[in-house]
């Protein structure tokens, strides 16, 4: 078996991946190459890596077996790592997890081979990481080196004192690309870095909401490569949805606004409206490092007012009560919607007709930066438990945990959704413009629940702009939120 997977790694070594991108006047895409990871070998680390010139601590913990503690999700059968790999779907995606599931096996084998540890995954609950952990603690026979919570749970742990700080440490740097940059800041605060995420899991990615569209609706070669370009400039904008979706409906015939129309846009998911343009419930104040909460942004209100203003047009139908199951997931099946909000992790290309990928857009372009918001129920994140076995051991496979992951899953994620697509355009939009901008809310990620549910669901309830009453009446209980947070990061000792 090892000899198999040792051949199964030179290949993929020896041959980088690619996206070829058409240069001609219409289309006007540039080359995109994904480092495969191609050098990175026991005997020439990667020079993204922050041990690169610390090749002799490489070989300290051989021997070693890694134990990491994963949230299983209830849809995900199979060996633990894949819960943190991909939401896959083994009845419809078997090709696609499969390629996922073989390159999570060749980076275990590689690990094995260069640094001589082993790693251990472990199914240590469904959704309660700081349960598992304080039970863990308790035993003081039992030891996690790494956890991987899902975001929506991160607050209890800090709380319970379970984590060590990340922040400032040897073997992990920030600066490097295999992090997401967003998730470090929305992360910090109090002076404190307790979790990440980056290139060891793709579900922040697979979970990210984006604007699928169809092609043929928009018009064809030209319209398509001119939206492209509008996303590279940074002049992909609300107000351009707008005038697109306006333009691409069509009335059947009979008068009537009904379900036979040509529409011109879906948003399905809006719940949390506010973060495709950057706004979150709560963040930290750059001027104390504190928590505070952000929700209150003076555009919020105008956010509102648009999404209603899309959702009750004629050119809009409505996808309030979900996707497939709604007259919004018809249309598009049948070839009668252009714009479509979804998480990447549905494929529409190939079944639904021409389809497109490209971010939300920019409110207007003084935003500078197009958001991803990605599902913080399924999304999980790293850090490190005080009941590790050895906390520079845990520091190093963060990092060794993050590029391989990069280098071997990431490689595998994008390779899979390049089959799916016609053309290579969409993975330039995948990967430089929407996976480096996934945002994730602190808010929604670390306890925040059921407190703020009432303002999320502000814009929709009648599509009357009720923000300011919701927001009001789950303010007082969030700033009691906001500073037992503070408290526990605040509090924070090794």
């Amino acid at each position: 078996m090892k000899k198999i997977f040792a051949l199964l790694l030179v290949v993929l070594m020896l041959v980088p991946f690619v996206v070829a991108c058409d240069n001609n006047d219409d289309d006007n895409t540039t080359t995109t190459t994904t480092n495969n990871g191609g050098n990175n070998t026991s005997s020439s680390i990667d020079s993204d890596a922050p041990w690169s010139s610390k090749t002799d601590v490489k070989t300290t913990w051989s021997g070693k077996t890694l134990n990491i503690a994963c949230s299983t999700w209830s849809g995900s059968p199979g060996a633990p790592w894949s819960v943190m790999e991909l939401c896959i779907d083994y009845g419809k995606d078997s090709g696609f997890g499969t390629g996922i599931d073989k390159a999570v096996l060749e980076r275990q084998e590689f690990i094995k081979e260069t640094y001589g540890v082993d790693l251990k995954w472990i199914n240590a609950t469904r959704w309660s990481m700081h349960d598992a952990l304080e039970q863990a603690t308790l035993a003081e026979n039992v030891n996690y080196d790494l956890a991987m919570p899902r975001m929506m749970r991160a607050q209890q742990i800090v709380a319970g004192g379970y984590v060590y700080d990340m922040g400032g440490r040897e073997y992990i740097d920030f600066d490097n690309t295999y992090y997401n940059d967003l998730s470090i800041k929305n992360y910090t605060s109090n002076g404190h870095t307790f979790f990440m995420t980056g290139d060891f899991s793709n579900l922040d990615k697979e979970t990210a909401f984006v604007l699928y569209f169809n092609k043929e609706i928009l018009g064809g070669e030209k319209p398509t490569a001119d939206l492209y370009q509008a996303v590279r400039e940074g002049k992909w904008t609300w107000d351009m949805l707008i005038t697109l979706a306006n333009g691409a409906y069509s009335d059947d015939g009979d008068g009537v606004h009904g379900d036979t129309d040509t529409y011109g846009l879906s948003i399905a998911s809006v719940n949390r409206f506010y973060e495709f343009f950057g706004v979150t419930q709560a963040g930290v104040d750059e001027s104390t490092g504190k928590w505070e909460i952000t929700l209150d942004d003076p555009k919020v209100d105008k956010i509102v007012a648009a999404i209603i203003s899309a959702n009750t047009a004629d050119w809009a139908r409505s996808a309030w009560s979900g996707s497939w199951g709604s007259a919004a997931g018809t249309a598009l099946k049948d070839g009668r919607l252009l714009f479509y909000n979804e998480v990447i992790q549905h494929s529409y290309v190939g079944t639904y007709g021409n389809m497109g990928i490209v971010p939300f857009p920019m409110l207007d372009e003084a935003q500078g930066r197009y958001y991803a918001p990605c599902a913080y129920q399924q999304t999980v994140l790293m850090c490190i438990p005080k009941i590790t076995q050895d906390r520079a051991m845990s520091d190093y496979f963060v990092d060794v945990l993050a590029w391989t992951g990069r280098d071997y899953t990431m490689k595998a994620y994008i390779q899979g959704k390049a089959d799916q697509f016609d053309s290579p355009v969409e993975i330039e939009m995948i990967q430089e413009y929407i996976f480096p901008n996934v945002l994730y809310d602190a808010g929604g990620a670390v306890g925040w629940g059921d407190l703020i549910g009432s303002v999320k669901g502000a814009s929709h309830n009648g599509n009357k702009n009720n923000f300011a009453q919701a927001f009001a009446e789950a303010q007082p209980g969030a700033l009691e939120t906001i500073a037992s947070w503070n408290e526990a990061w605040g509090g924070y000792t090794e």
